[in-house]
Formats: structure tokens, sequence, C-alpha cells
């Protein structure tokens, strides 16, 4: 595979105006605020942070070490409390008014002055707040119990804010749904060198190394799972890669979650038969099954149709497979797994909550087809902008026509 020429491929993409994107998706959160008569949000999630700002660091580490944190007014740019001498990656940003260092009380950082540094934070985020909020009334997407009452001690109301980042982030921008556009082409490109590769002999360590390594060459970030398996290791699913090796006539199961380009999730699933090799009947059968699944429930998506009906009408599993069923029909896909996400119908009543479909939604479509017991199992995703009247490919990768056959 030549990278040269994928590249080339990346440069024809309609161009990303980077700032124009974080400027949009500011907005969009700045309106969510607006709408629930918030003063602002604390974000610690490092997603949620470069949703709204544009800015990353040390993003892996970040999500389990709480070193940045962000303030975002209902109006106004954003006050970024980055990790020590970090001030540089976020200068110049549009979205950005000050960067300052944050302080660590969460970790092992703290150790025995956690509640005096707690203290510390509560007094600079107040005054942050007074500063920049008009009110103090605030929410944020997650804050552990001690730090919560810090701020309600200083007249700080908190609340949950997830959900309102949520709802920003469920609609795509123009910029984004051309970021995802560039993603996807990685995508593609690593699934067409991972099938090449698929051969008796190489590991599943091996081809999901291949996934991450174009990702990465191609101006990627992350791969969220390790969901690259051969064999008895695609019955039940969730089995992660490891050093076992593929073998002649076995399926080779991929769910991609592959955290792209510019930070956004390129989240599709593949399975295809190891050669040389001819699929078995079971084989056939489960895969046809799995394709019939997704295509079915795409057919009813379009922009107003509302999550219960599309979970009433959406196709029905088999009872010899329903053991084994993912649990999801859909999910809103963007910076990674996202709101929306609808359950089969017969779990809606415990899981499930009700909204519509709206233009420019963009969602995984999964199907997972195994019997328990049995040697193979069949995974199949597509990701989709939904639209007016329907809805358009984000990611295109073939189907397996031998399979289908």
């Amino acid at each position: 595979m030549n990278l040269s020429e994928v590249r080339e491929k990346l440069a024809d993409l309609p161009e990303v105006d980077e700032s124009q994107m974080h400027l949009d998706r500011l907005g969009r959160l700045q309106k969510e605020l607006q709408k629930r008569d918030l003063s602002g949000i604390l974000l610690y999630d490092p997603i949620n942070i470069r949703y709204a700002t544009g800015c990353r660091n040390m993003q892996i580490w970040t999500m389990h070490n709480s070193a940045r944190y962000c303030l975002v007014p209902a109006e106004g740019k954003a006050t970024l409390f980055d990790f020590v001498n970090c001030k540089h990656l976020s200068a110049g940003m549009e979205t950005i008014e000050e960067s300052r260092p944050g302080t660590l009380w969460y970790n092992h950082t703290a150790g025995s002055k956690r509640g005096s540094l707690i203290e510390s934070w509560a007094d600079e985020l107040a005054d942050v707040i007074g500063e920049r909020c008009a009110g103090t009334r605030i929410v944020v997407d997650r804050l552990d119990t001690d730090g919560r009452h810090a701020l309600e001690a200083r007249n700080i109301s908190v609340g949950f804010g997830q959900d309102v980042i949520e709802y920003a982030r469920c609609i795509k921008t123009p910029e984004e749904l051309k970021a995802q556009k560039q993603s996807a082409l990685v995508c593609e490109t690593a699934l067409g060198e991972m099938r090449k590769q698929t051969a008796p002999g190489v590991s599943e360590n091996e081809l999901w190394s291949t996934l991450v390594s174009i990702n990465s060459n191609l101006g990627g970030d992350y791969i969220e799972t390790r969901l690259v398996v051969s064999g008895t290791n695609t019955n039940p699913w969730y089995t992660e890669a490891s050093e076992r090796q593929i073998q002649a006539g076995e399926l080779l199961g991929i769910d991609t979650d592959m955290i792209g380009p510019y930070g956004y999730n390129t989240d599709i699933s593949r399975t295809w038969l190891c050669h040389p090799g001819t699929p078995s009947e079971e084989q056939k059968t489960i895969y046809k099954l799995s394709y019939e699944q997704i295509h079915h429930n795409m057919s009813l998506l379009k922009a107003g149709v509302s999550f219960r009906e599309f979970a009433e009408k959406a196709w029905k599993m088999p009872p010899r497979y329903s053991a084994l069923d993912c649990g999801v029909l859909t999910h809103g896909t963007g910076m990674c797994n996202e709101y929306p996400q609808i359950p089969p119908i017969h779990l809606f009543e415990r899981t499930g909550y009700d909204g519509v479909f709206e233009e420019n939604m963009t969602i995984s479509v999964e199907s997972y087809i195994g019997e328990p017991g049995q040697k193979n199992g069949v995974k199949l995703e597509e990701m989709v902008r939904i639209t007016s009247t329907g809805y358009e490919l984000v990611a295109n990768f073939p189907f397996e026509e031998e399979l289908l056959a």
C-alpha cells in the first residue's frame, strides 16, 4: 500500500476549516446552555473538552487522570485549565479566552493534600465563574462528590451536564461532516489492507496493529477497542484481539471503533473469510441474516422518525440467535459513540427513550448474529448520515459476495 497515494486522496476531499469547525461546535454547545438557562458548563471528559474548544492534550491519559478541565460560559470564550506548562497548546485558539494551569486533586498527585487542593481548586473556579459567567447555575459532565460539595459551599449550583453536550454533539456541522469523510477514507484504507493481509497463520494482534498503524500514519488518534477476532473468537462477540492465528476457512470479524483525523470516530464492522477456503452453509446463513438486519433497519431511517417507531419496525432477531444479540440497534457516532442509542424493542422499556432522528445526525447501525455454542459469529455495521428523505453512507466498504451467494 502506498500511503502517499492515500494522502493525495485525502487532499482531494473537501478541505476542513478547523477554525470554523471549532467555532460552530462551541456555538452549538452554548445554544444548548442558553436553552436551559444555564450559566456555563464545566468539562472534564477530554472528548468534551476537544469538542468545545478544539484543543487536545494527552487525551488517553486524561481519560483516567483528571488533569485538564474547561469552563465554557453560555456566552463568550472558554477558560481552559491545562496540565503544567501546556499553555502553548491553546495559544491563539479562537475558542479559548485564557489557559491556566489546572489543580490536580483526583489521583496520586494529590496524596494527603487532597483536601486543601480541593479548596484551592474550588476557590479559583468560583472566581472564574463569577468573572466569566452571567450567573452561578452551571452543569458538569463528571465530578466527584467532594468537588461538587466544595462548589456548592461557594454558592455555585451544580447540575448534571453530560446530556447537554450530548444534544449539542448529535447534529453535525458542515465542517464536521467533512472531517468524518476524511476519517472514513482512512478507515476504508485500513480495512482494505487488513483484508489483503488476512491469511493462514496471521495473528489477530498483527491485523489489529495494521488498523492502528494506518490510522496513526494518516493523522488519526487511536482505536477505542481491540475487536479484531477470528474463528471461535467470533462467537460470542466482544472477545479482544490476541495472539490467536487465523486459519483457512475461518471468519475474521472486525469492529473498527477508529478515532481518526480531527478526532472523529469511524465505527463500522465487517466480517470476511480467510482464504484458501470455501464458506460453510452456517457461515453464509449468519452472514446473510446480519446483512439483512442492517439493511432492513437502514431502510427505516429518515429525519422525523421516532426512536420508538424505529425500534418497533426494526428487523426481528430469530429466537435461536437472540441470546447473543449485541443489544443495540443503532447509536450516534461523532467523536465517539454518542446520543442517541436505541435498543431492540424488547429492551425499550428498560433502557430506551424516545426522540426523533434529525437531519445531519450521523449514526452507526449494528448487527451481530451468532448462535450460542457454535463456532461462527458475524458482525456487520454501517455508518450513515440522516437526511430528510433517508440516509447516505459516511463510510463505504464492500460486503462479501461469496458469503451472500
